[in-house]
């Protein structure tokens, strides 16, 4: 008696995210953070979500780089609350966002890959300051 064995290969697809919802994963990013702030502020926002995408210990895509959470801590404070399901108004704020978001990054915060409020009193000596915009303070490794 002959043993037959089949063998299957399950492909398990993972969902295919658009460009478009990677630019409103940004977009919110930039309306919660930074919405009032300059362009220029803005677009810092954006850069960081973006420098973190292209380095290796952070997700690869926009929306997981917004989204990520270690343990109980949120990567961005608006994550944390209930204003991550919340879409932000139609208004002038939102459409300025949602335009920078579209934007190809440029590179006013020099690579940081953190930043804060000045507001927040933040001791991270472990970090270099890169750039400072507005009200936000950039930071990414020491080398």
């Amino acid at each position: 008696m002959k043993a037959i064995f089949l063998a299957v290969t399950l492909t398990v697809m993972a969902p295919v995210v658009h460009a478009a919802d990677q630019r409103d994963c940004i977009a919110r990013a930039i309306y919660w953070e930074a919405r009032g702030l300059s362009d220029d502020g803005q677009r810092a926002v954006a850069e960081v979500v973006w420098n973190r995408v292209r380095h290796p210990a952070f997700p690869k895509t926009p929306c997981a780089v917004v989204y990520q959470r270690r343990g109980n801590v949120c990567q961005f404070s608006w994550v944390c609350t209930r204003s991550k399901n919340i879409r932000p108004p139609n208004n002038s704020a939102w459409q300025t966002a949602y335009r920078i978001a579209g934007e190809q990054p440029g590179n006013l915060t020099k690579g940081a890959i953190y930043f804060h409020a000045k507001r927040h009193r933040v001791r991270w000596r472990h970090l270099l300051e890169v750039a400072e915009i507005d009200s936000q303070v950039f930071y990414t490794h020491r080398r």
